[in-house]
């Protein structure tokens, strides 16, 4: 009985305990609710239902562009937009008329911008004017910010509006390399869709994004990383602060892009750009028109790296990336000029007499001709009951390989191609890279086309003719070439057969200046050689010379510069013979082509020009080549005369 009154005793004790534990946790949560619902009942029902929290986006600073001399292609600058949110916004017709008389944009592109919002979350801000001035800034924030002071709704109402700043792309000169670099703008749906799956959350609505070129290609290192801060907004967009909550809300700085540095020169594509547009002065041979059309590609031999690239007619980025972008893409896009068209990987056309060193190279590999061989040429053979004629009226007597490639005599190469046949031809073509895409890292590459005669049955259902290949055999008929492919074909022969990648990205340089990535010359599965012997590459590369040393050589007139060199001159028909009588005008002039390298006996560079209905070769392309060699050799004896001291 006693043991029964000591444990009830004890219990008891023990649940006095739990009663005041339970009866101070009651009014620790009563304390607490009062505080919250009757002390800041006020505030937070005010938080509650005319505030939120906005995830305001803190840019990236797009990362720069640089040639191999460090100098600046592509910069970025801050610009200011003016936005409109439409949640915050009460009157949507009052605000947009205010805004079209202040800042100066028409109320019916206003009133289109607002009805294309329908289809978008009314968070999503409407950018209504990009890169606006000063004056129109200042006019904004000072509305806001008195109509904030006053909360009288009597005064301007600029609920809803905003200042966004981001990053634009600004260029030294902005028609040097518009093909190359390409441009920036908002990413569309589709590539949206695209690059989810390539590169999941990466992109989001809204971003900005490289559309072509270098900026496209590279542009997962150029974009950095946008950063993100938290902030509190009340029912008309305005910013508050709140003790206690405010410090908790989330930031993340941005993270600026990485900044590329090429390959390129832009002294060397300064030089290919003041050609095409302002015409040459007559210091490279005869004057020559300016506001051709046509491209120049200059590649190093050794490690494919893109030295120059231009295509002409260019266009200008500064003027794509100001706020008359649209209106200037609208004009070059419908201009019968093809601006947009990068001559250089896209433009594809009849080799000409350039291709005389491919049907050489076939020629010598396959034993249809010995080296000293020589191959009378009287002005013309007749086959199939017409003649085919040479350039050279007389004819050319007597002639080796030698003297054919270096003033381009097309009766020597007409008998030689008939001795190939185009297959053999074709496949020395193939081996050279012709026919396919090299592989550059821009978009919409052509590959040209080296003919066969299994490619003529599929496509025309009729057998190849041996006439054909007189005509094939100095780049004519079938045959298409880009001038990035050309130059290729150039680089492989002056190098002694290595296979080369042609690439713009020499390294890419982090905010820190840290290197994180170099190029490294690509081997291929071949082990990088191609398969063509040495000493009949080490042939080709002799006459090549003779074209610009000999006097009798198509390209001689550059034997002035002071730099040795070879190289091919070619001529590509527009027009038929037979038809020329009833053409007129510079649209039935020749395609003029040069292909060459330099230096002559160790070459580094090679390069290919051509220019649309620009006649003759050596008149019109080869000053362009040359001048554009004069300048890389200059400049690189600059930096290696400031490497010595």
């Amino acid at each position: 009985m006693k043991l029964n009154q000591e444990y009830t005793l004890d219990f008891e004790s023990r649940f006095k305990y739990v009663i005041f534990f339970v009866a101070l946790f009651f009014v620790i949560v009563l304390g607490r609710l009062y505080y919250l619902q009757i002390l800041k009942g006020d505030v937070y029902r005010f938080f509650s239902t005319e505030n939120s929290i906005k995830e305001m986006t803190i840019p990236a600073i797009r990362g720069m562009i640089l040639d191999r001399n460090s100098q600046s292609l592509v910069e970025s600058r801050p610009a200011f937009d003016i936005v409109i949110i439409p949640q915050y916004v009460s009157d949507s017709e009052k605000l947009l008329t205010l805004l079209s008389e202040k800042i100066q944009v028409p109320i019916d592109k206003l009133r289109q911008k607002w009805t294309i919002r329908t289809k978008q979350a009314s968070y999503q801000p409407i950018v209504i004017k990009e890169d606006a001035t000063r004056d129109e800034i200042a006019y904004i924030l000072a509305r806001k910010r008195v109509w904030f002071d006053m909360e009288d709704l009597t005064t301007e109402d600029f609920r809803g509006v905003e200042i966004v700043v981001r990053y634009m792309r600004q260029y030294p000169n902005g028609r040097l390399s518009p093909h190359v670099l390409g441009y920036v703008g908002e990413i569309d749906s589709r590539r949206l869709d695209e690059y989810a799956k390539l590169y999941p959350g990466k992109y989001i609505a809204g971003d900005r994004i490289g559309i072509t070129g270098i900026e496209e290609s590279w542009d997962l290192e150029l974009r950095g990383e946008n950063g993100y801060e938290q902030q509190i907004v009340n029912a008309v967009g305005r910013k508050v602060n709140f003790e206690g909550i405010s410090d908790q809300l989330e930031w993340k700085s941005a993270v600026p892009g990485n900044s590329l540095v090429l390959t390129m020169d832009a002294d060397v594509q300064g030089v290919a750009q003041n050609f095409f547009e302002q015409g040459n002065n007559g210091k490279y041979g005869p004057a020559i028109s300016n506001g051709k059309k046509g491209a120049a590609v200059m590649i190093d031999v050794n490690d494919g790296g893109i030295i120059a690239m231009y295509s002409s007619p260019s266009y200008d980025l500064n003027v794509l990336a100001s706020p008359e972008g649209s209106e200037y893409w609208s004009k070059i896009l419908k201009d019968p000029k093809n601006y947009l068209i990068n001559r250089a990987i896209q433009g594809a056309y009849p080799p000409a007499s350039t291709y005389k060193i491919v049907t050489a190279l076939a020629a010598l590999s396959e034993n249809a001709v010995k080296p000293d061989e020589k191959i009378n040429c009287n002005g013309a053979i007749m086959f199939g009951g017409r003649p085919f004629r040479c350039w050279r009226k007389g004819g050319h007597g007597a002639i080796s390989l030698y003297r054919a490639i270096a003033e381009s005599c097309d009766v020597y190469f007409y008998i030689v191609g008939l001795r190939l046949g185009v297959d053999a031809i074709a496949k020395y073509a193939k081996i050279l890279g012709l026919g396919s895409e090299t592989g550059i890292a821009l978009s919409h590459e052509r590959s040209g086309l080296v003919p066969t005669s299994e490619w003529k049955q599929k496509r025309f259902g009729v057998p190849w003719q041996d006439g054909e290949t007189l005509s094939i055999s100095v780049g004519q008929s079938y045959n298409l070439v880009t001038p990035l492919q050309n130059a290729l074909v150039v680089a492989q022969i002056a190098n002694g057969g290595k296979r080369i990648q042609p690439h713009f990205v020499k390294s890419v340089i982090d905010v820190s200046g840290k290197e994180k990535y170099k190029w490294e010359v690509q081997l291929f599965e071949d082990e990088g050689d191609i398969d063509i012997p040495k000493d009949v590459l080490a042939r080709v590369r002799e006459a090549m010379k003779g074209a610009v040393k000999e006097p009798g050589g198509t390209a001689h007139r550059l034997s002035r510069l002071n730099i040795s060199m070879g190289g091919k001159t070619g001529t590509a028909q527009v027009v038929a013979l037979d038809n020329a009588s009833g053409c007129k005008g510079d649209d039935c002039r020749d395609h003029a082509w040069f292909v060459g390298f330099a230096p002559a006996d160790e070459p580094r560079v090679a390069a290919a020009a051509i220019v649309e209905h620009g006649g003759f070769g050596a008149s019109a392309a080869a000053p362009i080549i040359g001048a554009m060699f004069e300048k890389y050799f200059k400049n690189e004896s600059k930096v290696n005369s400031t490497t010595d001291r």
